[in-house]
């Protein structure tokens, strides 16, 4: 099996590249429901969605299959980093929260950053860091990324599940930072998952499934791209292969998003299905990179792949939901909603 590229790889494999042709596409953003009277609230409707049988043991054939039809997409008219992404100078300052802070006798502070903290800060809107964006949902914000031009890829345990079947509705805007959005953004009309995932408190089945697909009202991807996906092989552990953005809310308050590279997964554990895995890591995360991307870059490819999603944590390690249901529950969205 083909293994992802560690930094050093990519560095030499892919180049940065500035736009090949103007931008020719439309910005759009979610038309939130108006009220008539002062004081009334008013919500968008509940959104319907689909619980997906899980699949069997995928073949080695049916996994490469997949491999080929799920790739990354990048358009002509955005500029292409492979590299690290950089904040803006001018838009630099003091974080707010610092995790690294030194306690005094008798003060406490629960975290699950493994210091030193390699998280980054940066405004990049180039590709793919235009691919992932901040999530807005019902109480709260988590991360997520595109995966295909209207399909959304984030965890199932940041989602409003109503006893008929349907979440509240949720916003994602790609590249978010500070309130700003550069692509616009969008609601969702649709939804798939393999399990419902309800937090705080997480199974390991749980987190093994702990993703769902979001159809989006605006095809974003045509915009900002997409990443592609794949399953996740136990012959990666090991490798500083895997790079996670995130919108966190200790550095940030969720207003800007995080990068972090060079991260090896340590181990795997998952359910008595072998196509579920979740993947041990000690990426320094916070609550609001839930949803947000553990991805890695191949050799022949410009664009990366999703191979999980930032599931739980603990003060040991964190775990991200993956295997290959993650590109069989993509593969399907894409089918019923191109």
């Amino acid at each position: 099996m083909e293994r992802p590229l560690t930094p050093q790889q990519l560095k030499s494999a892919l180049k940065p590249r500035p736009a090949l042709k103007p931008a020719d596409v439309k910005i759009e953003f979610v038309r939130h429901p108006v009220s008539t009277k002062p004081g009334v609230r008013v919500f968008p409707e509940p959104v319907k969605g689909t619980v997906v049988e899980r699949p069997g043991k995928s073949s080695a054939a049916a996994v490469a299959e997949l491999d080929k039809r799920l790739v990354g997409f990048l358009p002509d008219h955005l500029p292409f980093n492979p590299l690290k992404p950089e904040l803006d100078r001018a838009l630099r300052h003091k974080i707010f929260f610092d995790p690294a802070a030194v306690l005094k006798k008798g003060q406490y502070m629960a975290t699950t950053v493994f210091q030193p903290d390699q998280r980054q800060v940066f405004s990049d809107t180039s590709f793919p860091w235009c691919t992932a964006g901040r999530v807005d949902v019902t109480g709260g914000t988590g991360s997520g990324v595109l995966v295909g031009p209207r399909h959304l890829l984030c965890a199932s345990h940041m989602m409003t599940w109503n006893p008929d079947n349907t979440v509240n509705q949720v916003t994602f805007t790609p590249s978010y930072f500070d309130g700003n959005a550069p692509f616009g953004n969008s609601g969702i009309i649709h939804w798939y998952a393999f399990r419902k995932v309800v937090g705080p408190t997480l199974s390991v089945d749980d987190t093994v499934e702990d993703y769902v697909v979001l159809v989006l009202d605006n095809r974003l991807g045509d915009v900002c791209g997409w990443m592609g996906t794949r399953g996740y092989s136990d012959s990666w552990n090991g490798l500083t292969a895997w790079s996670h953005i995130g919108y966190p809310a200790d550095l940030t308050g969720a207003a800007r998003p995080t990068f972090q590279g060079g991260i090896a997964i340590n181990s795997t554990e998952g359910s008595d299905d072998p196509t579920d895995e979740g993947l041990l890591q000690q990426a320094d995360v916070w609550p609001g990179q839930s949803g947000g991307p553990f991805f890695g870059w191949w050799d022949g490819e410009s664009w990366p792949r999703v191979t999980g999603v930032q599931s739980g944590q603990n003060p040991q390690t964190n775990t991200a939901g993956a295997g290959n249901n993650i590109p069989n529950l993509v593969n399907q969205a894409r089918n019923d909603f191109p």
